[in-house]
């Protein structure tokens, strides 16, 4: 029997823990070690006053095979709760105003969100010169370069901004979005690309990548976790806090805060990537380098719920972005209770805003009193409120988001080429090929096979 040791308990380390026990529970001894009293990482749920608030990801697109397999085999696909069609309208604000981000082209050119020289210019993409080199290259200066500057700023920061907390001008589009970097490469135009993804039947999403529908559970993603950590409670170790991992001739040798080293055949490191850092310094230092190099943005995340009839805009849809050339604080505000149902008490809507990321780092220092009044002052600004919030919960993340910056994709293969030299150990989590719930259990399912290649399991 192989031993092998998930260090960290984030839903990387859980469906780690999950593939391995599915396919080959019977030849190997499978211990997660986890330093909180739970498991879950940044996912969690918050049920209180009526009120249901997720800490982190408030879901998952259903766009991967992978994950909705992996629900189904937990026994919790019975919980799941595809987000509402109406939740398919979703907003930019500019201009004192929420645009609809029109879902047909025409619509879009007819739509006042950008400037009539800003949507000429974006017409003119398919002219444009295509990149030849493979260097990495920001999402900013690739949009700006395809799509114009105004369209950039009005459009794919917000988005960045809303999905990694991050900065266009500082993020890699290799790493992030990968699939508008090939639709250039293969087509030479991302509208030449989408043109002939829609004749071939292929054209799901934007040029970004495929789309899918949010999808979490009745009660909150968190349910995920509670089942998963109810279905393999035997193999997991919470409060347990794992200092360094040490080679030795026969495996590893995990080094614990108040407890005796344990031996292992093989390592899977599930933690965040700054959490690896202090974990490989002893064993080789230039692989913790290269961890240390990924840097997190903070985030703060202020739930709020107030009486429908306090809010004069229509808030039937996903919610908005806000380009940062609008001069205010909040990235964006997810309309929850409209996504989801049951998310606040009957008679109330729940609004769940983000604040800070890579280009406001201050926010994260602001106290819940000024979250909260920041967050309702630019709110009512915007969607009409006349009365302060009846419900508040904030959860702060000082590194919430691993920022994928240009030479990301370098880093990775930096990374992963340490698993030669130390066989056996290896690196999940949401700091290397992608930060969504999707991203971090394909690359657990990686992880696990590379491990049973190596161990020669059956």
């Amino acid at each position: 029997m192989k031993r092998i040791a998930i260090i960290g308990g984030g839903i990387s380390g859980l469906s780690a823990l999950h593939f391995l026990k599915q396919r080959y529970g019977t030849q190997c001894e499978i211990v997660l070690y986890e330093k909180e009293s739970r498991v879950g990482g940044t996912i969690g749920t918050d049920r209180k006053d009526g009120f249901i608030s997720d800490w982190g990801p408030n879901g998952f697109l259903d766009k991967v095979p992978l994950t909705l397999q992996l629900v189904k085999d937990i026994g919790a696909d019975d919980f799941i709760e595809p987000a509402n069609p109406k939740a398919d309208k979703r907003f930019i604000f500019r201009n004192k105003r929420l645009h609809e981000i029109a879902p047909s082209p025409l619509k879009f050119l007819k739509s006042p969100l950008l400037s009539l020289s800003g949507r000429i210019r974006l017409c003119t993409e398919p002219f444009r010169k295509q990149k030849t080199s493979d260097d990495d290259e920001s999402i900013y200066d690739f949009v700006s370069r395809r799509i114009g500057q105004e369209a950039a700023d009005t459009m794919i920061v917000p988005m960045v901004s809303g999905i990694y907390g991050g900065d266009a001008r500082e993020l890699s589009l290799q790493a992030c979005f990968p699939t508008m970097a090939e639709m250039e490469k293969q087509y030479g135009s991302l509208i030449k690309a989408m043109i002939a993804k829609k004749k071939e039947g292929k054209s799901k999403g934007g040029p970004s990548g495929p789309g899918g529908r949010l999808t979490s559970f009745i009660s909150g993603l968190n349910k995920l976790v509670e089942v998963m950590e109810e279905k393999y409670k035997s193999n997991i170790t919470t409060g347990m806090e794992v200092t360094t991992i040490e080679k030795n001739d026969n495996g590893f040798s995990i080094n614990f805060k108040f407890n005796e080293p344990e031996h292992f055949d093989a390592v899977i490191c599930a933690t965040p990537s700054y959490a690896a850092v202090g974990l490989t310094e002893r064993l080789d230092m230039k692989l913790s380098d290269v961890l240390a190099s990924i840097p997190y943005a903070s985030i703060a995340v202020i739930c709020l719920g107030y009486n429908e009839e306090d809010i004069s805009q229509d808030i039937n849809g996903f919610g908005f972005l806000i380009p940062r050339t609008e001069g205010l604080r909040i990235l964006g505000s997810i309309w929850t209770s409209s996504i989801f149902d049951g998310r606040s008490p009957k008679g109330m809507v729940q609004l769940r805003t983000m604040i800070g990321g890579a280009t406001d780092s201050e926010a994260i220092e602001l106290s819940e009193e000024q979250l909260v009044q920041l967050t309702h002052n630019e709110l009512a600004e915007i969607l009409g409120i006349s009365r302060s919030p009846e419900y508040v919960n904030i959860f702060k993340w000082e590194k919430g988001i691993p920022q994928f910056t240009i030479g990301h994709p370098a880093r990775v293969k930096r990374i992963d080429s340490f698993q030669e030299k130390y066989a056996g150990l290896l690196f999940t989590g949401n700091a290397y090929d992608g930060i969504g719930l999707n991203d971090c259990i394909v690359r657990s399912d990686k992880v696990v096979g590379q491990l049973a290649k190596l161990l020669n399991f059956q």
